[in-house]
Order: structure tokens, then C-alpha cells, then sequence
């Protein structure tokens, strides 16, 4: 699948997710939580967009296969809305400095999935520039879940 910033990608794992014999209303239950979907997610961005390589850098999850020069962070979309500031300022006695992120966020760009109606999981690609314009506190509220999932709408997968 090709990589657009203006495409809302809908992929649908009814079905296809099982640990042992877990029932599937609790994997789905589980997976609505980004700490736990993001380590999938990471790991399986790349089998929805072959173009891209997941690297687990520090600030950055995957890059571009042809020329590892462009980077994205993958972040989660949940029910507290998502972030896009840099991991390490997020956590307890952590702070966060905007104008570090923003400059951050000028450098690379971002994935979201939108996993609130897991197993339907929205993703988004979205270039830092634009939301240090769109949202310049890097928090974006579960209130603004249709802005950041507004575009081009695919086919689901």
C-alpha cells in the first residue's frame, strides 16, 4: 500500500488476532490500549506499507526502505487522545518541553493508529511540521479524533 498523508487507511483484524485461548472480547479489549497495540503495530506497519522498515530508533520507530533518510513515530490514537511529543518526556516526574518537541517534530513525521474500535484500526500518516501548526501543545484530545482522521477515506483491508 502507498503511502498518502491525505488517506484515513482502515484495516480490520476481526478474526485474526488470538493468544492461546484468550477469548476475543479481552484481546480487543487490550489491544484498545496503546501501550499494549504499539509493540504489535510497530512490528506490522511494515507487512500494511512495505516502504517502510521498523528500526526502533531513539525518536523514531521506522524509516523509508529506499534511502532510511525519512523517519516516523508511531503514535497511538486511544480514548485519551493521543501525543506526539517524544517518549521521553511522557511519565510520571517527567516534563515536557514544547519548544524540544516541536523542533523534533520539524524533523520527522508520524503514523497514528486509531485503535478506540479495535479490532478496526484507523491509520494516519501526518508530517510533523503540520502538527506543530495544527496542534502546537503536542497533545491531541479524543475531541479532535475527527480532525486528525479527516482526509481521503481508502477501501478497508
Amino acid at each position: 500500500m502507498k503511502i498518502d498523508y491525505d488517506t484515513i487507511y482502515h484495516f480490520d483484524l476481526t478474526g485474526r488476532v488470538q493468544f492461546g485461548d484468550m477469548p476475543t472480547d479481552k484481546l480487543n479489549e487490550l489491544f484498545q490500549d496503546g501501550r499494549v497495540a504499539s509493540k504489535f503495530l510497530e512490528n506490522y506497519i511494515p507487512i500494511w506499507f512495505p516502504e517502510l522498515k521498523f528500526v526502533d530508533a531513539d525518536g523514531y520507530d521506522h524509516v523509508d526502505i529506499e534511502t532510511g533518510e525519512r523517519k516516523w513515530d508511531l503514535k497511538g490514537f486511544t480514548k485519551g487522545g493521543a501525543s506526539y511529543v517524544p517518549s521521553n518526556m511522557i511519565g510520571a516526574g517527567r516534563t515536557v518541553d514544547l519548544q524540544e518537541a516541536h523542533n523534533h517534530a520539524n524533523t520527522i513525521d508520524y503514523i497514528f493508529s486509531d485503535v478506540v474500535d479495535f479490532p478496526r484500526v484507523k491509520i494516519r500518516f501526518k508530517s510533523g511540521k503540520q502538527l506543530v501548526e495544527e496542534f502546537p501543545k503536542g497533545k491531541i484530545d479524543f475531541k479532535h479524533r475527527d480532525k486528525l482522521f479527516n482526509g481521503k477515506l481508502n477501501k478497508e483491508n
